[in-house]
């Protein structure tokens, strides 16, 4: 069978979890096609990916979770195969990294809208991963077996669709306090979003940033330049930059974090398999 991954890293450990489901499906005997949504011409341009997905015969989707759902450029690329109206062949699954907390709507926003469009979820992943200022070590031991699991699972029933009230009920929320948070939750979100500063007299116009940024958010003049309206805070251009350039009060985060680990509480399971 043919599989493409379809996948957003901004800070790599999406990526790294997609290159582990990657080595199984292949040690299993089938092709695996990646397409990062946040690199090159995959980030202005979801015409050729909507040609390349045809022929496939399962899409897997990766992405981070933030503000309780799959990350932007995710969450378009989904608007864009139903804008498409096209009849669709392939099955998906999804899988999803986080920080524990919360994977809140990212399921269920997702498996509703591909289903909308007549695309079967034949499962979904969730598994845990640092925070990109945090420098642990990813995927663990545990966490590359884990993820090896979720092929095994789908493997198992024969990448056989969940039905429409099995996606519900596998996809409910876990926490009822999920259900009043969430739609505060992106304007609280982006009321604290941290200020990302670029340094002209730091900045030497590499490019790396400009190259780097999920959304295409960054432009080089004289020195790199973020267009706010464009930028969706993954800060990834902080941990890109190796000279400094880019900065933003990351130590804010932790307390953030604590935070939102007081009033929301970490998901139980951390990690988990839905099939």
């Amino acid at each position: 069978m043919r599989f493409i991954l379809i996948y957003l890293s901004p800070n790599g450990t999406t990526e790294k979890t997609t290159m582990v489901l990657k080595n199984n499906i292949e040690e299993d005997g089938h092709t695996v096609e990646l397409i990062n949504l946040g690199r090159g011409e995959h980030r202005e341009n979801f015409g050729p990916i909507l040609a390349t997905i045809d022929a496939a015969d399962l899409v897997g989707f990766g992405a981070p979770a933030y503000h309780m759902e799959m990350l932007d450029p995710m969450k378009r690329f989904f608007l864009a195969l139903q804008s498409a109206k096209r009849n669709y062949q392939f099955k998906a699954f999804l899988y999803l990294n986080y920080g524990g907390i919360t994977s809140g709507k990212a399921f269920s926003n997702a498996a509703l809208l591909l289903e909308s469009i007549g695309i079967p979820v034949i499962g979904a992943m969730k598994v845990t991963a640092p925070h990109f200022h945090h420098p642990d070590p990813f995927p663990t031991q545990t966490a590359e077996a884990f993820i090896g699991s979720f092929y095994e699972a789908l493997r198992a029933k024969d990448f056989a669709t969940i039905s429409a009230d099995r996606q519900k009920e596998l996809f409910a929320l876990r926490k009822k306090r999920v259900k009043v948070l969430y739609p505060l939750v992106h304007v609280i979100g982006k009321k604290r979003e941290l200020p990302i500063t670029i340094n002209p007299d730091t900045c030497r116009s590499c490019k790396k940033c400009v190259q780097e940024c999920p959304v295409g958010a960054i432009s080089l003049n004289d020195a790199a330049t973020i267009d706010p309206d464009r930028c969706i805070h993954c800060y990834h251009c902080t941990v890109a930059c190796r000279l400094g350039a880019v900065t933003a009060p990351v130590q804010q985060l932790d307390a953030m974090i604590r935070l939102n680990k007081h009033i929301v509480g970490m998901e139980n399971l951390a990690d988990e398999i839905y099939c």
